[in-house]
């Protein structure tokens, strides 16, 4: 009896230590990230969403603008960001400019949101550090699935986005292939249309309103090639969803004629299309501002 339980004690204790280890190094690591977050929270405005906002010069939209987007991010992980941000009492943020687009709403996003699939574990990873684990579980559903994902996040840098810049351009039909398989492949029989974004778009919009900042949707252009292919329910879905937003302007350029040299790939502008569209949103953030202040 003696020897097992010396058995026992002998693995238990390194596994004791582990989770030690981990919990401490969760805690300094969250104290960090909340610092950080305080620090971004003294930003005007914010620029907020997936990829396609990442690709924005925040300084021209607005002076001062700090670009937090993120590859991929569902909104889940957006408004957990944001409400982190806003928790601090003192927080200057007056507008956020959120990315929104057809394939937002996309299968690939339900994947996102997901731990039954590889993209929702690293998302768990990726934002670990933003989720309230203790008091929404929402995203953690599934425990059995939960571990890897919750120990590699502890050990990862959180993923707080940021400005992105590519210099490609003219993209050919296989890049623009892949990116629409990637965004409207069905896998696993997962539904056809990301309820959970549309969910999470109306809890931002609901923060926005409840505490003063103005919301301003923007939507990027499409390569002509991937708008082409998407099927006319996603624009349907799309439209539905964003006219049951209460407090919300939208700047929509999916249906410009953009050049080929103004993208990187088949939703994402590159260097040039960036710079053009960002001072193209300011002047019109800027121009809605002096009619407001003349009525």
């Amino acid at each position: 009896m003696k020897k097992f339980a010396a058995k026992i004690l002998k693995f238990s204790i390194p596994a004791l230590l582990f989770i030690l280890i981990s919990f401490t190094y969760y805690h300094i690591s969250k104290t960090k990230v909340e610092a950080k977050l305080t620090a971004f929270s003294a930003h005007a405005v914010l620029l907020m969403g997936d990829s396609q906002i990442q690709r924005l010069h925040g300084d021209s939209i607005s002076q001062g603008a700090k670009n937090l987007a993120s590859s991929g991010e569902h909104y889940y992980f957006t408004y957990q960001k944001l409400n982190a941000l806003i928790q601090n009492k003192n927080h200057r943020i007056d507008t956020l400019i959120l990315g929104v687009s057809i394939h937002n709403f996309a299968p690939v996003y339900n994947r996102l949101f997901n731990l039954n699939f590889a993209e929702g574990k690293k998302s768990l990873k990726r934002y670990l550090y933003f989720l309230p684990i203790f008091d929404d579980a929402g995203f953690i559903t599934t425990f059995d699935k939960v571990l890897k994902p919750l120990i590699s996040g502890i050990y990862a840098a959180p993923d707080f986005g940021g400005f992105y810049e590519s210099t490609n351009s003219n993209p050919n039909e296989e890049i623009i292939n892949k990116a629409f398989n990637m965004h409207f492949s069905i896998k696993q029989e997962e539904a056809k249309f990301s309820h959970s974004q549309r969910d999470y778009l109306y809890k931002i919009d609901r923060l926005c309103s409840e505490n003063n900042i103005d919301l301003i949707l923007v939507s990027t252009p499409y390569h002509f090639d991937y708008k082409e292919k998407i099927d006319r329910k996603y624009f349907d879905f799309f439209s539905k969803s964003l006219k049951k937003l209460k407090h919300r302007r939208h700047l929509n350029f999916i249906e410009d004629p953009i050049a080929p040299r103004f993208m990187s790939d088949a939703n994402h502008l590159n260097k040039l299309g960036a710079q053009k569209y960002s001072r193209i949103i300011g002047k019109e953030l800027k121009a809605e501002k002096r009619d407001i202040l003349h009525r």
